[in-house]
């Protein structure tokens, strides 16, 4: 059974390294992409008080009367200014003050080497079946992981070699250390990097599977709609977020998402302490016809078994919740991965094709002795 479970282990390796490489390096790099990526007004400061979010609204309106208003973004440690998503005949990021709400411009349209390298990651590049591709491939990634754990099980007094590494020994046994122990070492995050990379390609299905262990209340959002009204006034969006900010105290304006559709609701997002992070806000929903509030998500106060299983697929895959730190441990654990594919196939060179070789090249020298002209 050992031997089996090697070779599903090995070839797995062998057929998959150069996917999970891939998926590895673009990985770790996107784990600091807040800290590579910076917009054209990067040196503003961002000092409080804000511009009214109503002002802003207009004056993106006044500037772009053809252009629907998607989203706004307040200022944060990111972004420097207000950022908004327009649609139109095209899709446009704009960018306006802090303080005034004056509109400074559109964020590039061209796609940089980070929006190359987020799509190599979550798609492999490839729009429809990327993201299932990916899911497929996190399976395999769960089977090594299984398999590499069952082979790297240490008998009797072996445990503490296989947790360390002896840099004392010739190579190949430094190799077979560094193989064992960084997969060890690494084996909790791999093993939950496969399953959200599974979660992330099939939500639906896999959601089903976690609320029939224990039930989603809180992890998936409500389902809040709205009937349309020709006749009804705009509402005061100011009052709106002074609404928002009463039902759910303690916690500050962090954005705004206005309506999708005739029958969809307006969301106002509240950052709660603790986070910057999309796992750390509360989406209030308003009747965008008449201003009445709706309802409240507050995504991450998670109520059951279920609710922590969702939740923590995005935070705990991505690392760029909870600090510098965290990113530092992520990024490099996202490293071992291609550690673990090359010392993986060194020892596939040491353990079966250097005897393969040797044995080819001693019959092919046999073959030269007893026959001189063979090498001819």
């Amino acid at each position: 059974m050992r031997r089996a479970v090697l070779q599903i282990h090995r070839w797995t390796g062998i057929v998959l390294g150069v996917y999970l490489i891939t998926i590895a390096v673009s990985g770790s790099i996107l784990v600091f992409r807040q800290e590579l990526e910076r917009s054209p007004w990067h040196t503003r400061r961002a000092k409080e008080p804000f511009a009214g979010i109503t002002a802003v609204v207009a004056k993106l309106h006044a500037a772009y009367p053809r252009f629907r208003i998607v989203s706004i973004t307040l200022p944060n440690q990111s972004d420097p200014t207000f950022v908004a998503i327009l649609q139109g005949r095209g899709r446009l990021k704009v960018a306006s003050s802090a303080a005034e709400g004056e509109v400074l411009g559109e964020f590039p349209a061209r796609a940089t080497w980070l929006d190359t390298v987020q799509g190599l990651h979550e798609t492999l590049l490839i729009p429809r079946r990327g993201r299932i591709i990916n899911g497929v491939g996190a399976a395999f990634l769960l089977l090594m992981s299984i398999t590499g754990l069952t082979v790297w099980w240490p008998r009797g007094r072996y445990w503490k070699r296989a947790l360390t590494v002896d840099f004392r020994r010739r190579w190949r046994r430094v190799n077979y250390d560094l193989h064992s122990a960084t997969g060890f070492w690494t084996s909790l995050l791999l093993v939950f990097w496969a399953l959200s990379g599974i979660y992330f390609a099939w939500p639906s299905q896999i959601s089903q599977v976690v609320n029939s262990i224990s039930p989603v209340v809180n992890a998936r959002p409500p389902a809040i709609g709205v009937t349309p009204s020709l006749d009804a006034a705009h509402p005061d969006l100011d009052k709106m977020v002074a609404r928002a900010a009463s039902a759910d105290p303690g916690t500050r304006l962090s954005g705004i998402g206005f309506p999708y559709g005739p029958r969809a609701p307006l969301e106002i997002r509240m950052r709660r302490s603790g986070g910057t992070s999309r796992e750390y806000e509360d989406t209030l929903y308003f009747d965008p016809y008449t201003g009445d509030y709706l309802g409240i998500w507050r995504y991450g106060v998670n109520r059951s078994l279920g609710d922590w299983m969702i939740w923590l697929e995005a935070p705990l895959h991505f690392g760029t919740s909870w600090g510098l730190g965290i990113k530092i441990v992520w990024a490099a654990a996202g490293l071992a991965l291609p550690l673990l594919m090359i010392t993986g196939s060194l020892m596939f060179w040491n353990r079966s094709l250097r005897r393969t070789w040797k044995r080819l090249r001693r019959n092919r020298m046999q073959t030269e002795a007893d026959c001189p002209t063979a090498a001819l």
